[in-house]
């Protein structure tokens, strides 16, 4: 079954998927509501990541509901008093809903952040992440974490991922909680996170 995962409070869903673009809208109760869409972006795998984030909160919710899209790009559902976080990589989607502000990222495993670790990385923490073993992980998470803390406290907060965010250190294992948080602000922010055989997810807590 392509739902892995459903939590409660925060909502929490990951969706495998391996349905055609015609198979989600066959699980969507109002297809034509995509239309637009669809006829809008040729890519299949936008059109597939689009259609199984909207099945996922079907699950979440127990009904589909209306999403829209604010200016600075980030979704919200409409009519609600829920708010949402959707992310995408290869062949997964996730989602997470919530009484109070959420952020949630999943990135399929890869070398290739390696690439980018000047890109997003402050000097404290490309010295606390250092590299050889368990290097690649950590980068993921720490990726994770800077993209899922963007999407819980808005686009204001935030001008660069390299200086505004900051992730605490924190020790590498399959599962776990971190602590991030906004430079400008000091505010700070619980996450968990997992290393999966396929990807890294970090997703907003409440509270410890």
């Amino acid at each position: 079954m392509p739902l892995l995962e459903k939590m409660e409070e925060p909502r929490l869903g990951i969706w495998r998927m391996t349905e055609s673009v015609d198979e989600l809208l066959a699980l969507l109760a109002r297809p034509a509501d995509h239309a637009a869409f669809l006829a809008r972006v040729t890519s299949e795998n936008r059109r597939r990541e689009r259609l199984a984030s909207r099945v996922l909160l079907a699950h979440l919710l127990g009904e589909e509901p209306r999403v829209d899209y604010r200016p600075d790009g980030a979704p919200y559902l409409v009519d609600s008093p829920y708010y949402l976080s959707i992310s995408h990589t290869r062949g997964y989607a996730a989602v997470q809903v919530g009484k109070f502000p959420v952020g949630i990222d999943i990135e399929y495993r890869s070398e290739r952040v390696r690439k980018i670790r000047d890109r997003f990385l402050s000097p404290e923490e490309s010295a606390a992440i250092g590299t050889g073993e368990g290097e690649t992980e950590r980068l993921l998470v720490y990726w994770c974490a800077k993209e899922a803390l963007f999407k819980r406290v808005g686009q204001e907060e935030v001008v660069d991922f390299q200086n505004d965010l900051l992730v605490e250190p924190f020790p590498l294992a399959s599962s776990g909680i971190l602590w991030a948080r906004v430079r400008k602000t000091s505010s700070r922010y619980p996450f968990a996170y997992r290393v999966e055989a396929e990807y890294v997810l970090v997703y907003s807590l409440y509270h410890l």
